[in-house]
């Protein structure tokens, strides 16, 4: 089952978004619900195929988690199935909420939603589970972690979200859990202009991920919330 970070979700569902307050309620896809999301004109998706999505609220959604690291904690992780075509963007308030071509919008039906961060803390044990991408080079692989020139991080609901980038377009995410002189991973994003890759499981960094992520850590700008609360339980 693949997962996905829709670019945004519908905003047809009669919700005033420039309220002062937002619900979570209100605006978490609703399991056994039909909603739309639009995903990148090359996510080719297949009517009947069953997706794993990571649902983030609207300040998350458009400007990423390091710009609201709070929300880490309202995100949520959706299994949702395709059940139509791909549609253009139509002209509505969507077509005004940056929807350009390239996108396109896909009909989901909603089969279970869990908060994105419990759902972290439940995964088993699996040390095989993903690895820190490498780059290759004339003179040998060496991993993306090794070639940042910027990273940020914030803690969590006793989780660390640490991000970073580097000089190649490369985006990379990782939620840790760091505890005395261990550091377990349970979520990692790596994003370039050849695509993107979600991997969760959690596994015990050891030996050349420990020492980089352990490095990013150190060094890393303490990241903070750009806007004020805004969302309501």
């Amino acid at each position: 089952m693949k997962t996905y970070c829709p670019m945004f979700w519908s905003l047809d569902q009669g919700i005033d978004y420039s309220a002062p307050i937002l619900h979570l309620k209100d605006i978490v896809p609703s399991i056994g619900k039909r909603t739309f999301a639009f995903f990148d004109s090359h996510d080719r998706l297949d009517v009947g195929e069953i997706l794993l999505l990571i649902w983030c609220p609207p300040v998350s959604d458009l400007n990423g988690w390091s710009e609201q690291p709070s929300e880490i904690a309202q995100s949520h992780l959706l299994k949702a199935k395709v059940v139509g075509a791909a549609q253009a963007p139509e002209q509505s308030a969507e077509r005004l909420h940056n929807v350009h071509h390239g996108k396109l919008k896909y009909p989901l039906d909603i089969l279970s939603c869990e908060r994105f961060l419990p759902a972290l803390q439940a995964l088993q044990e699996d040390s095989t589970s993903w690895y820190l991408q490498e780059i290759g080079t004339a003179n040998g692989n060496f991993l993306a972690w090794d070639e940042l020139h910027w990273r940020g991080s914030a803690v969590v609901e006793g989780l660390t979200y640490l991000t970073a980038s580097t000089s190649s377009e490369t985006y990379m995410e990782l939620i840790l859990k760091v505890a005395d002189d261990e550091i377990i991973g349970l979520f990692s994003l790596h994003m370039n202009p050849g695509g993107d890759s979600y991997d969760f499981g959690r596994k015990s960094l050891t030996g050349e991920e420990r020492r980089a992520v352990k490095h990013a850590l150190n060094i890393a700008q303490p990241l903070h919330d750009t806007q004020a609360a805004y969302l309501a339980e």
